[in-house]
């Protein structure tokens, strides 16, 4: 998608939509990706990569590498490729970010993750992750993550990399845009993932959202709240690639007159 109109920008962004490696798809997602087009005057790319049950992350995850390469191929400038997501398209977005370090390619300008899986175990509470809030997640509820995990990762799936973005740090050095929603039970891990990043000099942008849902940003285009994530995240995108949005300059006063005596 591109800007039927308006003011354009550089940036080319490759968005990675969620579902949890089962559902979402470019017509789904379409609100969102307009939203982004308007918001960045850039020129955004989305695929529908192989998705359970008949092809396991491992696979998801080699459509996404793909795409980045072809989308670096196709930019007007490599240095100005952004890749987000959400959920399990944030998994992937983290997963491009690594690989691409891995395989000495371009590394993204940026990253942008609205409320990203880090790991396949996210439900569990014996990792050193501080849980703060009590978890009030309807949409996405710990139960549901073990009961489908042995999709995720069938006997002889081998992912590139680490499994867990979490664990990947080390090998992402994009600036990092993250949104969580207060009581979803991925947040500690988002934040904790923050930390990694910002304690390695990453730049981390962290915004956590109180009355919402998870990966809520996807309603951009019937959501104020939704909308104003996507602003935000557009607007990181393009402190990063050296085009700040112009903010509109309010009118000039008209100057007074006086009359004389």
């Amino acid at each position: 998608m591109t800007p039927a109109a308006g003011t354009t920008s550089n940036l080319t962004l490759l968005y990675l939509h969620g579902g949890g490696f089962f559902v979402g798809s470019v017509d789904s997602y379409r609100g969102l990706l307009e939203a982004f087009v308007r918001a960045t005057g850039g020129t955004v790319y989305a695929i529908d990569y192989r998705q359970l049950p008949d092809h396991p992350i491992a696979e998801s995850v080699a459509d996404s590498i793909s795409a980045y390469i072809d989308v670096l191929d196709r930019a007007t400038d490599r240095s100005k490729v952004v890749v987000a997501g959400d959920s399990a398209g944030g998994y992937l977005t983290m997963k491009v970010a690594e690989l691409a370090t891995r395989r000495g390619l371009t590394a993204p300008a940026a990253l942008i993750g609205f409320s990203p899986l880090l790991s396949l175990t996210p439900e569990r509470t014996d990792k050193s992750v501080e849980r703060i809030d009590k978890v009030r997640e309807a949409l996405l509820p710990p139960k549901r993550i073990d009961q489908i995990r042995s999709m995720w990762l069938p006997p002889g799936s081998v992912i590139e990399g680490f499994a867990d973005p979490l664990h990947a740090t080390a090998y992402i050095s994009s600036p990092t845009h993250l949104v969580a929603v207060e009581g979803e039970f991925l947040r500690p891990e988002i934040e904790a993932f923050a930390g990694l990043l910002d304690r390695r000099g990453v730049e981390v942008d962290v915004h956590i959202w109180r009355g919402q849902i998870h990966a809520f940003p996807m309603m951009a285009d019937v959501l104020s709240d939704a909308a104003r994530a996507v602003q935000l995240a557009a607007d990181f995108a393009l402190r990063q690639i050296g085009e700040p949005r112009t903010m509109p300059q309010p009118p000039a006063p008209a100057p007074r007159t006086q009359t004389g005596e």
